[in-house]
């Protein structure tokens, strides 16, 4: 490490750096994990339900809003997976808290199967079967079966014999109608997905294979295979759309979900009866298809990205979009959610732009200091030791390079101001301008602060005369006492009522040969003080320095506590 940079600024600036990534990282991760709609499913009665959240949106046959389903009453903290209805109305799905350990998302990310028992880690958590009107659930086996990544649930209203995809262990397990499991296939599967019964044969989406595969069905030979198709024609591979993760079947024909590789922004192919390729169903550019569900005359197609289930008929002509006043009240609030994790994110860069910019000053400090000592000579008036009169005022080199630098910095946060005008005025969400000016405007007090700082070292000036020293602050008032009576330190002198800031050893003020070298001796008799007690000295004579201090401890305390609270929501 250079030894010219100061251990305690290597660890605000490392502090602060690492801050401002947590806040950015934790908001907008946050923010994306409040989706839309995503699982759509029928039910035995034929209403149809749409998953968002921890919520069912239930719609009867004509599509009209029914109910709200909140399954957090039913101990449901976070839906994980997917869900199935039995023939009598009863739900399967997961309920308790998203136990997943960063090791096991790191075995997803690389591709690994799940390590992790299928045993419930609780008496709450794991597949329950749920009556949702009565709210009532009881366990779907003994001692219970937990799947955390289970994306495909299909049940054989005929039998309610249950078929689960258990997505991260790459296998598919079949169990009775009591939770018993009856069957399970080998591990010739990767990360497969949805999966349905049609024609007495069991179809799969075996995502990382870019297959549908057709496996026998029965007990006895489950998971035989019967035939693999593979579902990504050469205009979803030119789009990088070679993950299969939903399928249905429409009519005569199936449509599948294609997703890209981060298992998004996935695109809609449809195929006829025999598994030939048919077209492309066509989406905006920024849709997020999750879902399907065929309906006597149309397909609803569930939208992660826009908030919205698509519709359309059944050759694949677009439908105006599901209109339920359920789904529109809880999209209205997870908006304003997202929206307030978007902005904490937008708080953390903020600082780090902010940490940038403050490192960008700093290295025109360096340069300042480099430069000012190729004229300490010319600076230092007289030898300390003769006992005449020394008067030193700031170096006028190191306060021109400090207004190029608040300048530079100045120009940089315009383009903040030019986003939130187009925010409030061109953006669909103005709205959100109204919070990002909070962060903004502490962006622009911090820079007035550094403004203000800049501006006060000029016109001071140190004087020392026998054994009297004295001050010309930023006042242009001037304040005398002996010598004996003076406070100093590395970065200020004080008198009783007033100061002078003479700058870092990075970013001096005075030149630092003149004050090492003809000050420092000079003031044998004086008080040296620690930059602690300095600082408190500046506060006491309202110095800017010393108000700047307290106002960025005030911003401190203030972060910390958005931060908290952050962390409640």
């Amino acid at each position: 490490m250079n030894s010219e940079v100061h251990p305690a600024v290597v660890a605000v600036v490392l502090f602060l750096t690492a801050v401002a990534l947590a806040v950015w990282m934790w908001g907008s991760g946050a923010a994306t994990g409040i989706g839309g709609p995503a699982e759509l499913r029928t039910g035995p009665d034929g209403h149809h339900y749409v998953q968002i959240r921890h919520y069912l949106v239930e719609h009867d046959e004509d599509g009209d809003f029914v109910a709200t389903h909140d399954l957090d009453s039913i101990g449901v903290e976070l839906f994980l997976g997917s869900y199935a209805f039995f023939s009598n109305g009863d739900v399967l799905l997961r309920r308790g808290p998203d136990p997943r350990s960063f090791a096991d998302n790191l075995r997803a990310f690389q591709r690994r199967t799940n390590l992790s028992s299928i045993s419930p880690e609780t008496a709450d958590s794991g597949l329950f079967r749920c009556d949702l009107d009565a709210r009532l659930c009881e366990r779907f086996g003994d001692p219970g079966v937990d799947f955390k990544a289970a994306h495909g649930i299909f049940i054989d209203r005929a039998t309610d014999e249950v078929y689960v995809s258990d997505t991260t262990r790459h296998v598919l397990r079949k169990y009775s109608a009591g939770g018993d499991q009856v069957a399970v296939t080998g591990e010739a599967f990767r990360f497969p997905n949805e999966l349905t019964l049609h024609d007495g044969r069991l179809y799969v989406a075996d995502t990382n294979h870019h297959v549908v595969r057709i496996m026998a069905a029965e007990s006895g030979s489950y998971g035989d295979l019967v035939d693999s198709i593979d579902v990504v024609p050469g205009e979803a591979a030119l789009a990088g759309q070679r993950w299969p993760s939903h399928f249905v079947r429409v009519g005569d024909g199936w449509w599948v979900n294609n997703m890209e590789t981060g298992m998004d922004l996935g695109g809609l192919y449809v195929f006829d009866d025999d598994w030939n390729y048919v077209r492309r169903i066509s989406l905006p550019g920024n849709a997020d298809p999750i879902s399907m569900l065929a309906l006597d005359d149309e397909v609803w197609v569930s939208d992660w990205n826009n908030d919205i289930v698509r519709r359309f008929t059944h050759d694949g002509k677009p439908l105006s979009a599901l209109e339920s006043a359920g789904l529109e009240d809880i999209l209205a609030r997870s908006r304003i959610e997202r929206r307030e994790y978007t902005l904490y994110g937008y708080g953390g860069v903020a600082l780090l732009i902010f940490v940038l910019l403050a490192l960008l000053v700093r290295a025109f400090a360096v340069g300042m200091n480099r430069d000012s000592n190729a004229t300490d000579a010319a600076k230092r008036e007289i030898d300390p030791d003769d006992g005449r009169e020394l008067r030193l005022e700031p170096d006028e080199k190191a306060l021109f390079r400090m207004r190029v630098a608040t300048t530079l910095v100045g120009v940089l946060l315009l383009p903040l101001v030019a986003l939130l005008g187009y925010i409030v005025v061109g953006s669909q969400q103005p709205e959100l301008g109204v919070h990002l000016v909070i962060p903004l405007a502490g962006l622009f007090l911090a820079f007035g602060a550094i403004v203000w700082m800049v501006r006060s070292n000029r016109g001071t000036a140190i004087r020392i005369a026998g054994n009297t020293l004295t001050l010309r602050d930023h006042t242009g008032r001037e304040s005398s006492c002996p010598v004996r009576d003076v406070r100093y330190s590395t970065s200020a002198i004080a008198t009783r009522d007033t100061a002078v800031f003479l700058g870092q050893p990075l970013a001096p003020v005075y030149s630092r040969k003149a004050i090492e070298q003809d000050l420092i001796p000079r003031l044998a008799p004086a008080q040296r003080v620690n930059p602690f007690s300095m600082t408190r000295i500046l506060i006491e004579v309202r110095h800017p320095q010393g108000i700047v201090a307290v106002l960025a401890l005030g911003a401190v305390v203030v972060l910390g506590i958005v931060v908290r609270l952050g962390t409640t929501i």
